[in-house]
């Protein structure tokens, strides 16, 4: 069960980790089970309080070099994609 559900993750990682560049998210590299991610063109701030709106959590460290970045936890793949098209949906707007 273990080996199965960290390679899900990682998968899930990875392909989430791409999806985020495609929207122009720089990824920071992470062999956990979160990803940290800063969008050149959008505050970490307001896109926490934007995905917040849709009912979609990621934190936000209001901390000297962590400020420009997000934490996104991989979640479940439904999760990562819910993630995803909001995240499509807000840099479009």
């Amino acid at each position: 069960y273990f080996q199965e559900t960290r390679q899900k993750i990682i998968q899930w990682r990875e392909n989430l980790s791409a999806e985020l560049r495609a929207l122009g998210f720089e990824v920071l590299p992470s062999a956990a089970n979160f990803v940290f991610v800063t969008h050149p063109e959008h505050e970490a701030e307001t896109l926490t309080l934007a995905l917040r709106q849709r009912k979609i959590l990621v934190r936000h460290f209001k901390l000297g070099r962590c400020t420009p970045y997000l934490r996104i936890t991989i979640g479940l793949e439904e999760d990562c994609k819910a993630l995803v098209e909001a995240l499509k949906d807000y840099l479009s707007a």
